[in-house]
């Protein structure tokens, strides 16, 4: 290993701290560092349990920026070796810090079709984020969603080509490490073929080999000959790479815990010198393989420097000095991860503590960047029936129907509450739901809107009985407006109808017009293929719902490109 070469490129001071501090550092503190743990808020019994531990790594999920710079400076002068401060950057910095801009998914950018937006994005997705002490940014995404059932890839990839989300990927990686942070690109060896979420079930990566490497091969080593700083290696298995001259035994292991991936593919064939980290280990496609006290250090044992989460902080401890005892882990291969560990801590000048320093440079803000994106990544998909552009006084009444994921935590929680805790939750602050803040925008521009619901069996029950008269004299227009967004352990991103008798569902297509707009899977046409008109937004952002409307209405032209194909139920 070289760590005066890419991606590391440490000068001759930078060389000592890194084997200085080698050197000086107990067995513990070696296995300590291959901890990436994660800290769910700022509280002072947190940081101190989190500083006492001395982990490798720190990831927040959402706080307070003020939060964020707390634990930030909490740990960088109670650490003796600072330890990377990590978030999901994947739509902007408010993958750390609550109230910035949630620039949009990757998708979306990639539906400008210019990798300047993904370079800007890149920026500002790490740029933010380390202006309050963060270092490390769990992006970007350069899976190819090549399976449009695939629960969670989809709208987070920049799309299923591959000359595409190579450029996209290294435009975000450039932004980000400019920006004066590390990057884990992932999830190697590739995830969006298969049709299953390795958050519930190990995947497999059935391409072909030399498919593979014309196209995930390709990626990956596009954005590693751009200088990404680290790999997310993903629960995912590249069965057809196991030939006969390979170890048949690990044809079926995801790459996580499968040494001939990380070492022989893609540490030598693509040639990648930087750091390597587990996907979280509390994953059921890496919890499945079997004991925890054997897997953990076989992870690391295989090639990886780091692994994410812990399930008991205490027990995943010994389980790893365990696996060091008795020979699993190496001596040279932990000098070899705390090598990675620390020369990108160093290039990230980590070893200054608070004296490091970071700027965000950009001739635009956040904000103005969420607005350009959706303004050129809002997509018409198709309007045969030339229904567009649309005026209030022409389509005065708009019926819309709100399908999709828009459930928050205060309806799970209402749903479950009664007295009291109903009373409290009628005073929390949240969020307007996407669909809501589109309704308000429509009654803004003058349109009469209504939201059509039929989860409630009675209110079903009327409109089954109405006649075709009355219900064409309710409206103009009638929207279904779908939020089927990703998230962890969701088995499918396909819409669910609330009605019963699927009355909700566009039988009336013929009687007014129809049009559907989706805010995130851009994959709908398959249960809407009779639907004339269709719209994909990407990102349910304030900014892509403005810039809907203002295409709906014809003010803006619509300048997205699908950076999807709808061609795989057609053929």
């Amino acid at each position: 290993m070289d760590l005066t070469k890419k991606p590391f490129y440490l000068d001759a001071a930078q060389l000592k701290w890194v084997a200085n501090t080698i050197a000086t550092m107990s067995l513990e503190e070696k296995i300590r560092q291959l901890f990436v743990i994660a800290a769910g808020d700022a509280k002072d019994k947190t940081l101190q349990e989190v500083a006492e531990f001395e982990a490798g790594g720190v990831m927040l999920r959402p706080l307070k920026e003020a939060d964020v710079r707390k634990v930030n400076t909490y740990l960088m002068t109670h650490s003796k070796i600072p330890p990377f401060l990590a978030a999901n950057l994947e739509t902007g910095s408010n993958g750390l810090i609550e109230e910035n801009t949630n620039i949009g998914h990757e998708m979306l950018i990639a539906a400008t079709g210019n990798v300047d937006n993904a370079y800007e994005f890149g920026k500002f997705c790490m740029g933010e984020a380390a202006l309050a002490g963060a270092s490390m940014s769990f992006a970007p995404i350069i899976d190819i969603n090549y399976n449009w059932e695939n629960p969670i890839t989809n709208i987070r990839s920049f799309g299923d080509n591959p000359e595409l989300v190579s450029a996209m990927g290294q435009a975000y990686v450039r932004g980000a490490q400019e920006a004066g942070g590390a990057v884990t690109i992932k999830h190697f060896p590739g995830d969006g073929v298969d049709g299953r979420d390795h958050h519930v079930v190990k995947s497999v990566n059935s391409l072909p080999f030399p498919e593979w490497m014309r196209t995930f091969g390709k990626v990956y080593r596009d954005n590693i000959d751009n200088g990404a700083t680290g790999v997310m290696v993903g629960h995912i298995s590249l069965p057809d790479y196991f030939q006969e001259d390979k170890e048949v035994g690990l044809r079926d292991v995801p790459a996580s815990l499968n040494p001939a991936l990380i070492q022989d593919l893609l540490r030598g064939e693509l040639g990648f010198n930087g750091l390597v980290m587990t996907d979280a280990s509390l994953m059921v496609g890496f919890g499945s393989q079997g004991k925890r006290r054997d897997l953990l250090p076989r992870a690391i044992a295989a090639g990886n420097d780091m692994f994410l989460f812990t399930k008991n902080l205490e027990e995943d401890y010994q389980f790893m000095v365990a696996g060091f005892r008795e020979g699993i882990i190496t001596e040279e291969r932990l000098d070899d991860a705390m090598q990675r560990i620390l020369g990108l801590k160093a290039r990230l000048h980590l070893d200054a503590r608070l004296e490091r320093k970071t700027t965000l440079d950009s001739e635009i803000t956040s904000k103005q960047l969420a607005k350009k994106v959706a303004d050129e990544g809002v997509t018409l998909v198709k309007d045969t029936q030339h229904l567009l552009p649309i005026h209030s006084s022409e389509q005065q009444k708009i019926g819309i129907i709100s399908l999709g994921n828009e459930l928050d935590v205060f309806d799970i929680l209402e749903q479950g509450a009664s007295g009291i805790m109903k009373l409290a939750l009628k005073f929390q602050k949240r969020k307007k739901k996407s669909h809501e803040a589109f309704g308000e925008i429509l009654t803004g521009r003058g349109y009469q809107v209504s939201f059509i619901d039929h989860s409630q069996i009675k209110v079903m029950m009327e409109s089954v009985k109405e006649s075709i008269a009355e219900f064409t004299s309710k409206y103009d227009l009638i929207i279904y407006f779908v939020k089927k967004d990703t998230m962890s352990n969701q088995t499918n991103l396909r819409v669910e109808f609330k009605s019963l008798a699927g009355f909700d569902a566009p039988w009336f297509i013929h009687e007014i017009p129809t049009m559907l707009i989706s805010v995130a899977n851009p994959y709908h046409e398959y249960d809407f293929a009779d639907v004339m008109t269709i719209i994909n937004g990407y990102s349910p952002t304030d900014e892509v719902l403005q810039a809907i409307v203002d295409k709906l209405e014809g003010k803006t032209p619509f300048r997205g490109v699908s950076p999807v194909s709808m061609d795989f139920y057609t053929n």
